[in-house]
């Protein structure tokens, strides 16, 4: 299954954002970056991306001064290869399952935040 193509199907505007991620699956750990972020999702690059359907753990490194956000998300869709992957990077989309409130704000405050200097740059 491939990445959506044609309507917009966010319900939330998304910050392009790079942090480093640590994904825990059923096939190991293996490491990622985020290339875009919203309240209740992420894009995730990544070497092997991750079957639909499948449930992960989710560590975020948002900061060097922040302590990492753990996540269970789930994934929603896959792009397993790209031809050219500037244009479309290997990954795949995953949604929040399970968050703790206290870093679910920190990452919508950082969402808020980019997007707020986006808007005004």
């Amino acid at each position: 299954m491939g990445k959506p193509t044609g309507i917009e199907r966010r319900q939330h505007p998304r910050a392009v954002v790079s942090w480093p991620v640590i994904i825990k699956s059923s096939r190991g750990l293996m490491a990622g970056e985020t290339k875009d972020v919203s309240y209740t999702g992420a894009f995730i690059s990544c070497r092997e991306p991750l079957k639909p359907n499948e449930l992960l753990e989710i560590s975020i490194s948002v900061s060097l001064l922040s302590p990492r956000i753990q996540v269970i998300a789930e994934v929603v869709w896959s792009n397993p290869s790209s031809s050219d992957e500037e244009i479309e990077p290997r990954g795949m989309g995953v949604r929040f399952a399970k968050i703790d409130t206290t870093d679910h704000e920190m990452i919508s405050a950082l969402v808020a935040d980019h997007l707020e200097i986006t808007d005004k740059g």
